[in-house]
Order: structure tokens, then sequence, then C-alpha cells
């Protein structure tokens, strides 16, 4: 059973949960919290449980942490009587600065877990480790790594870019979805992007214009469609990242697909008009099979152990043996067809038809049509969450939704669509033949990239319209995948996951486990990067006041802060130009306020107000050219005592 703080209508629906719940999450506390001198450094022993936590650097484990590093926090779990590996756990956590001179106070912690759990809007810690980021494929030398935790203010965060040796043409996800290899025709070559570091690691030489990839199920080998002087696949060995061979097959645009016992690659060529069956162990070619129009898409299903090739021309899916290319059975269709998939258990094929505005499906178990679902607007891509099939036009802003559940049922086959974006995928100069859709890390949300916009949109299931966008600093999105961050299994009892530490000093991790039922916190300390300087805030600032904290409505809430000059070695700042922005979610009653100034530093707001909700403080130094979106901000949530509010 999935927890609660990691279900969709939690995590998503947030905003709208009422502020009682802090209620709740403050009983959490008192329940969970457990005995504090069970702690000893970086392990805690609790009902037969023993946890051992530690963070390093993934690109430099034995040197100290530094601010900027890509970290990997693990967590080890034993039982304590057996020394045996505890697995399947579902482990959530967050990780918050501690104040300059502070140590790990375990009642502080505690209570902002509950704080954390309760789900109030905005409440968020420094670093959440149940999401995820976007890695997004741009129209230039790029990949963008995009935080979409989104504040208030609509500012998301970009991670870091990779700079990729040339334009992409596809790309694709090793099968443990820790790296990606990106295709660059102009370049030749195949790029080796780790999705742990966010680093390229290597750029392979490939043969002439690759432009498809794609990953047998097992991972080891890639296999990449090259178009130039000798067109034809080129095998990559992804272990030792080497070339392994190079299989000419055909001229033309190949598409690719191996079967689910890694035997066999089929790839289309195109200005041939014929399909090769590759030996994926021999690493050689064992016939061509002649198509009659267009090889326009390939697809397999591992339940009926069928090749299917989509012929454009003719409008007609082939059957085929995957291993000697003997035809089983012919699906007519319509002229016009385009890309094919087939749905998540492999039963049934979709495929597009851009010039008939459809949508076909046919049941993979007798061979036959079982639907045409009209898609208006040229549907041209086609691509899976759990439970919907999402459909892709060339010429309107609209995605079609097809209910997975209704396929292959008697009555007429429902769907419903949402608009993403202003512009269609046909405005944009370019367009690649990797996904526009991404499925989040929760279960029932999409990521919808639209070209015409340069923009991501983010869609949960059930919604009329996409719930907000990231935007790409500038850049064009063509395609995009989601990295992970929930902190998983990877070993018996070890559990991993990925951070970029933002700044030196020092950190508490939280840690919560539903069974048993736990909430525990460890320290850790980021030291300075001297490669980081020249990018440091003028100014730094450091809040005396613990975020995500309740005050009743009526009650004068003060807001202590430090500020320090980062370009006088820390001296206090005692400018008299600071002042803050407040306003209550999700952007209403804003007020700019004066600050008082203590001296040495220190800041003093204070403000009264009137109304329920999350509120938000965010100081500027316009003399130091830092406005509202550059220094940290702090939250509180403000209760009518009606209601069961009040300070905990």
């Amino acid at each position: 059973m999935t927890p609660f703080w990691k279900s969709d209508r939690i995590r998503q629906y947030a905003p709208f949960i009422a502020l009682g719940a802090g209620v709740l999450a403050l009983a959490a506390f008192f329940v969970f919290r457990g005995s504090p001198d069970a702690i000893s450094g970086k392990s805690v022993s609790r009902e037969g449980l023993r946890v051992d936590f530690s963070v390093t650097s993934v690109v430099a484990p034995d040197e100290p942490l530094k601010a900027g590093d890509i970290a990997r926090v693990s967590l080890k779990f034993t039982d304590t009587n057996t020394g045996k590996p505890v697995t399947g756990l579902l482990p959530a956590a967050w990780i918050d600065p501690l104040r300059k001179g502070s140590k790990l106070d375990q009642e502080s912690c505690r209570a902002s877990a509950a704080t954390y759990l309760s789900g109030f809007v905005g409440i968020r810690p420094m670093i959440d480790l149940n999401s995820y980021y976007i890695v997004v494929l741009n129209a230039d030398p790029t990949i963008a790594v995009i935080d979409p935790i989104i504040g208030v203010r609509g500012i998301t965060k970009l991670l870091t870019q990779v700079i990729l040796p040339g334009p992409p043409e596809d790309w694709a996800r090793s099968a443990d979805e820790k790296q990606v290899y990106v295709a660059m025709p102009n370049a030749d070559a195949v790029s080796f992007v780790d999705l742990d570091s966010f680093r390229l690691i290597n750029t392979v030489k490939v043969g002439e214009r690759p432009t498809r990839i794609t990953v047998q199920p097992d991972g080891r080998y890639a296999f990449v469609g090259t178009t130039g002087a000798k067109p034809g696949v080129t095998v990559l060995d992804t272990e030792k990242q080497e070339v392994k061979a190079h299989i000419e097959t055909g001229k033309g645009h190949h598409e690719l697909v191996v079967t689910s016992d890694n035997r066999f690659l089929l790839a289309s060529n195109r200005d041939d008009r014929t399909v090769s069956i590759i030996d994926v162990r021999k690493r050689k070619k064992i016939k061509d099979v002649a198509i009659k129009g267009l090889p326009i898409a390939l697809a397999y299903s591992p339940l009926s152990k069928s090749a299917y090739v989509a012929d454009g021309e003719t409008g007609d899916v082939l059957v085929l043996d995957p291993e000697t290319g003997k035809q089983r059975a012919v699906i007519p269709l319509a002229p016009g067809l385009g890309p094919m998939r087939m749905s998540p258990d492999g039963r049934f094929g979709f495929v597009v038809n851009p010039s008939a505005d459809k949508v076909y499906v046919f049941d993979t178990a007798n061979n036959r049509q079982i639907h045409a679902i009209e898609v208006e607007g040229e549907p041209f891509q086609i691509v899976f969450s759990r439970s919907f099939g999402y459909v892709r036009s060339l010429a309107n802003n609209t995605v079609t939704m097809i209910r997975l559940a209704d396929i292959g049922g008697s009555e007429r086959i429902a769907i419903s669509e949402f608009q993403a974006g202003e512009r269609p995928p046909k405005d944009a100069p370019y367009l690649l033949p990797s996904d526009l859709f991404a499925t989040a890390v929760t279960e029932a949300s999409t990521l919808v990239v639209s070209p015409g916009d340069a923009n991501v949109f983010y869609y949960m299931e059930g919604m009329n319209a996409p719930m907000g966008s990231f935007g790409n600093y500038g850049h064009r999105p063509l395609s995009a995948i989601v990295a992970d961050r929930t902190i998983k299994e990877t070993a018996p009892g070890e559990y991993n996951s990925t951070v970029k530490i933002p700044v030196e000093g020092g950190y508490q991790f939280i840690l919560t486990l539903d069974s048993p039922q736990m909430i525990e916190c460890f320290d850790f300390q980021a030291v300075a990067n001297p490669e980081l300087a020249s990018d440091e805030l003028p100014l730094r600032i450091a809040y005396d006041n613990r975020g995500g904290v309740v005050s009743p409505v009526g009650q004068q809430v003060k807001i202590h802060f430090t500020l320090n000059d980062t370009a006088q070695d820390g001296a206090p700042y005692n400018g008299g130009d600071v002042k803050v922005l407040t306003f209550r979610a999700p952007g209403q009653d804003r007020t700019e306020h004066k600050v008082k100034s203590l001296g040495e530093g220190k800041y003093e707001f204070a403000f009264t107000p009137d109304k329920s909700g999350a509120y938000y403080m965010y100081p500027s130094v316009p003399s130091a050219g830092l406005d509202y979106a550059k220094l940290a901000f702090i939250t509180i949530i403000v209760q009518d005592p009606a209601e069961g509010g009040g300070a905990p």
C-alpha cells in the first residue's frame, strides 16, 4: 500500500487541503517521535530496526562534500536481532538547512517532519526527496535539468545544464534509468549522460548521421540507426561504452524495435522499402523482408511474440515472425498510417493516422482492428501512462486522452481533451521522433512538451487543464523524461537517492517510515566550494524563526533575520533599504512592508494577518541588486482559533 505522503492526491491537491491537517501532523509528531537518546552519530536503532545514514559526493566520494555537489544519500536498514537487511520499506525524506552555529535538535526536526507530512501549501523543505527532476532535450545542443517544485511565485529552478557536442535527434534511457544516450547526426556520435550527476561522461562515434536509438530490454546493447554513406545499425555496448559492430541494412530512415527476449532486432529501411531482421547475439543480419509500400513504424508484442510493421502507403499493418520474417497476418486499416505503439500490457496496438484524423486500435490476440477513434488535428504521436493513451496532434494545441480500461469493450470509446499551450506542434521550427510526453513519478500525472510554445506543461489526470508549466530558460524543448529522485531500494536493505547540495553549511536529514512508524533526523555538513564563489549572492540571509510555524488569526507575527555581506567576509549588513513582501497563498493580499533595523546586521519585521492561510515573506535589498526572487523566503501557517488553529 502506498503511504499517504506519497499518494498523488495528497501530493498534488495539497493547496486545497484544510489547514486543520496541521493538528493531525502534530499528533503524528508525538506518536512517531520515540526517545531522543536512541540516536548515536549517523545511525539509530529503534523497535528492532537499525538505520545507518550517509551522504557523499557522487563525483568524488572520498572527498569532503562541497556546496554545488551532486550527492548520493544512502540509508541502510538492518534487523537488530538477526543483522539481515530489511527490504520493502517505503521511506520518505526531506533535507533542511541548520542555522549557522546551531546543532541538530531532534524535537524541532521532528516537528518539521510533521509539518511536511501535513501537506500545507508552500510549506516545503529546501530539498524534497519524494519528487523528481524534469530532464529536457532542447533544440540546441543542451539538456536542461529542472526542479519542478513550484513556489507560489511560479518560479522553477534550473538545476543544471548538460552541453552536448551537437544538436540532438533522438535519445533513449538505459534499462536501469541511470543514463540516457543521445544521438547527434551532425556529430556522427552518441553521448552518454549520467542521470545521477547530470554530467556528460562519454561521446562515441557511431557512423554517419545517427537518427534513431533504442535499448534492448536487458540494457546490454543500444542500437543506433545511421543514414549516411553506409546506412544501417550500429551496436553500442552500453557497459564498455564502445561500438561492437556496424550492420549495413538498407537506405532511408530506420525505425528500430527489439524483441522482449533480447534475441532479435528489426530495423526498417524506408527508402529501400524493406525491414531487416538482425540476430543480436551474432550481430548479423538474417534477412530483409520486402514491404509493398512504406515501412513507417515498427512495434513488438511480448504476448503474441510478433512484430508489427505499419505500411504508410497501403494502410496495412503486417504481422511478422520476428525470427524468420514470415508474414503471419495482415491487418487492413487505411492509407496514411503513422507512428505505432503497443499498450503497456502488450495486448493492443495503437496506430495514428494524421491524414484520416484517426487512431486505430487492433487486438494482438486475433490481429484484427477493434476501434477507429476520431482525433482531430492530424494525430501524430501516442504515449501511454498507466491508465491513458495520450495523443498529440500536429495542427492544434489539444491533447486527446483515451482511457485504456475502455479498450476491447463493445461500447463506443469515450475520450477527453485538454489544451497544452497556445500553439500547435507544427508551429515549431523542428520536431524530433522522440516522445512529447513523460509520465511523472506520481501515478496519475504527465508532462507534456509543447515545442510550439517552448514550454513544458504539467497535467494531472482528471483535471480540465494543465495545473502549471515549466519555463525552459530561453531554450526550445523537443522531448522530456523524468529522473526519479525518490529514495529507492537499490540492493537488499539499501536505499539511495541523489540531490544537489545548494550551499555550504549544516543540514538536517529528516526520515519518516510508515511501518514501523518512525521519524528520525540526522545531520551532515557541506564545505565551501571555491568554484562557486563567483555565483554567491552579495548578501546571505539567516532566519531566527523556524518556517512553517502555526499562528492564530489576529495575532502579531514577528520575523527576525540577519543579513551578512559575503564580499566582506560575512560582515553584518546594516543598509536601510531592506523590505519584505508578504502575501497569502496562492497570491492574495500582496503587501510590501518596511523592515526595522536592530543593528549588527539584524532585522525585525512584524505584521498581523487577518485571514487564515499560508503566508509567504520574501525579503529584498534593492541597493544590493536583490529583488524578491533572490533571497530565501519563509512561511507561516495562520489559523482561526475557532477552526482549531493556534500556536503549536
